[in-house]
């Protein structure tokens, strides 16, 4: 059982580490960007630990494809205090209203939603 936690650690790590560089399915989201450079976030999940969104990203990895970020919250500024200091799951967008409608699409509710300057590098 130890094995299959630690597989599912490095899956999300690895998903955490695309999404800070922005991959995934469907058009970049990290690569459209507001004027300002600004992008938006909609959280649909934070977490302490990794692992605890492990549930989450096997829903959401199929409808919200490239949009999908899972990330330590460091590497966003502009983060509201809801986002704790672990892990967020959510869509990111150039817009609020595409990042709200892509998680609303999946059918999930949403916990937040944020304009971000993602700084973790590719």
């Amino acid at each position: 059982m130890r094995a299959r936690s630690a597989l599912a650690a490095l899956a999300v790590a690895i998903i955490a580490v695309a999404g800070c560089g922005g991959g995934g399915g469907g058009g970049d989201p990290t690569t459209t960007s507001s004027p300002d450079g600004l992008r938006w976030l909609a959280a649909v999940e934070v977490a302490q630990r990794a692992d605890d969104l492990d549930a989450a990203t096997q829903r959401l990895r199929e409808p919200l494809g490239q949009a999908l970020v899972v990330s330590p919250v460091d590497c966003f500024q502009g983060l509201p205090p809801e986002a704790g200091d672990g892990y967020v799951i959510g869509a990111l967008a150039a817009s609020s209203e595409a990042a709200e409608e892509i998680v609303a699409e999946a059918g999930e509710p949403l916990l937040f939603s944020a304009s971000v300057t993602i700084v973790c590098p590719d």
